[in-house]
This record gives C-alpha cells, sequence and structure tokens, in this order.
C-alpha cells in the first residue's frame, strides 16, 4: 500500500517545499497542517490534485486515523533543519482502539528512532533517542478524549495533565540526541510500515519549544478541542474492542459532515471531555 506524502511541493521540482522555515528556529508547528491533514480546505489543505490520504477521515474538529492509515513525510517538511529534541508536544486526541502503536516516530536517514510517543494500555511511552526512553503511567485507551502536554527538556521529559494541575517527571539515564536528523523520515501513527496502526481521532498535535510554559498548555489547546462535538466511529467487530461510551448518542445524518456520510453508527463525545 502506498504512503500518502504531504501536497507542500517545490513547484519546479516537485519536492517537498521546506524553503520558507529551512535555517529557522523552531517555532510553533501545527503538525496536521504541515501535513495537508487540518481537514481545512483549500486554503490549508489538500490541493485540488490532491485527495485526503487513505485511511484519514476529516472531520470538524480534525482527523480520524483508521487501521488503513498510511502517512509518512520528509523531518524537514514538518520541523526546521537543526531542530533540537528540547521539545513541548501538545496534544488532544481519543483512541478507538487498544493496541500497542506509536502516535508518531521521527527516524533518521538511518533509521534509528529518535523521537517518538508509544500507547501502550496503561502507559505512555516517549522515546528520546535509540534505546533511550521513558514511561508514564497512564491510559489513553479507555475510550475518552485525553489533551496533555509532554514537555522534553535536557535530560528530563515531564507530562503534563489536567491543564497543568497534574505533572509527572521522568529522568533520562542516558544522553538524548541533540538534533534531529534533517534527512530523517517522519512517521504518523505507527514506527514502521508493518507495525500495528493508531487507530483515534486526532483534534490537534503541535509543537512548540520547550520553553514554552507547559503547565500552562490548555492555553495553547484550540477551542473547537475543548469545546466542540466530536466523532467517534463505532467501530466494526474487531478485537479488542473499547466498551460504548454510555452516554453518547447516535448521531442522524444532519449532524454529520459530508465528509462523515458515508460513515455508519458514528457517536458523538459529550462537548465537555471527560479526560484531560
Amino acid at each position: 500500500m502506498d504512503w500518502f506524502a504531504p501536497p507542500h511541493t517545490h513547484p519546479a521540482l516537485g519536492l517537498p517545499d521546506t524553503s520558507h522555515f529551512l535555517c529557522a528556529s523552531l517555532s510553533d508547528v501545527d503538525v496536521l497542517q504541515r501535513l495537508g491533514l487540518s481537514g481545512k480546505r483549500p486554503s490549508s489543505g489538500w490541493s485540488s490534485s490532491r485527495t485526503v490520504p487513505q485511511g484519514v477521515i476529516p472531520f470538524k474538529s480534525g482527523v480520524i486515523f483508521t487501521q488503513r492509515a498510511r502517512v509518512e513525510a520528509p523531518v524537514s517538511t514538518i520541523l526546521p533543519a537543526g531542530s533540537s529534541t528540547d521539545l513541548l508536544l501538545v496534544l488532544s486526541l481519543c483512541s478507538h482502539r487498544i493496541n500497542n502503536a506509536f502516535l508518531f516516530a521521527v527516524k533518521s536517514k538511518k533509521k534509528k528512532l529518535q523521537l517518538g510517543v508509544q500507547f501502550v494500555p496503561g502507559k505512555i511511552i516517549v522515546y528520546v533517542g535509540h534505546k533511550r526512553s521513558v514511561y508514564f503511567d497512564y491510559n489513553v485507551h479507555d475510550g475518552q478524549w485525553h489533551n496533555m502536554a509532554i514537555n522534553i527538556r535536557g535530560q528530563t521529559v515531564t507530562l503534563f495533565t489536567s491543564c497543568g494541575k497534574r505533572r509527572v517527571h521522568a529522568d533520562l539515564h542516558l544522553k538524548k540526541d541533540e538534533a534531529l536528523d534533517p534527512h530523517g523520515s517522519f512517521l504518523f501513527g505507527k514506527i514502521n510500515q508493518h507495525s500495528v496502526q493508531f487507530e483515534g481521532a486526532i483534534c490537534q498535535f503541535d509543537i512548540y519549544p520547550s520553553a514554552k510554559a507547559a503547565h500552562h498548555y490548555c492555553k495553547y489547546l484550540k477551542k473547537q478541542c475543548r469545546q466542540a462535538d466530536t466523532y467517534r466511529p463505532n467501530l466494526p467487530p474487531l478485537i479488542p474492542l473499547l466498551p460504548r461510551d454510555p452516554s453518547a448518542s447516535p448521531s442522524t445524518p444532519q449532524q454529520m459532515e459530508p465528509s462523515l456520510q458515508g460513515l455508519k453508527n458514528l457517536t458523538t463525545v459529550p462537548q465537555k471531555h471527560a479526560t484531560n
């Protein structure tokens, strides 16, 4: 199956056009928008000559990644050359399936893992180099929406939840890579082409300089990720499945966006996320 590449191309060479931020310091990065997955068409989404990547379903608050999703891009499409591994990740997502998938992975040209986040039942594992990782006791696979921030700074990784009211620190025992390989690759929802795929809805995936105040990460959350109705498909009988939210109610076709009309048995998560 072909992997999707983002639509930002150099007009003459047909290659990813990163000239607008090469050699720049890291600023705020909206990963969904950089990859053309923001769902905003045509100004910042897919060009008229491109279609939505297979296995990715846009909805009004973000995108849904299904088992068939395949999204990979050069690191330079997302981050400036020479970007440090000192980063702040701000995430808003809902897992639809219990597995051990990576949310994302950054790999060097030599295929060495440099940065990544993996969700396993009951834990979040953060990788900051080949064989360098820390983990946090936190369950993403509960069928609820989760807003969180992961701050990587120096030898410390910190998970922030509940809008910064809760934080857990973990120390790296080995020196991490200081810079990401500009010739590397960014894989969304997987660590390689043969690994299990993250399945779920993503409202926000932003990267900020680690100097940002991580404990105030809710200030950086998009309004729709805190308040808007967000759809979750009731997946076919594949094992294991998450229990259906008892407070959810079926959506009628009138409540759905045109992009979701092809899906059946969608459920609506309550406006206020149950879990931050």
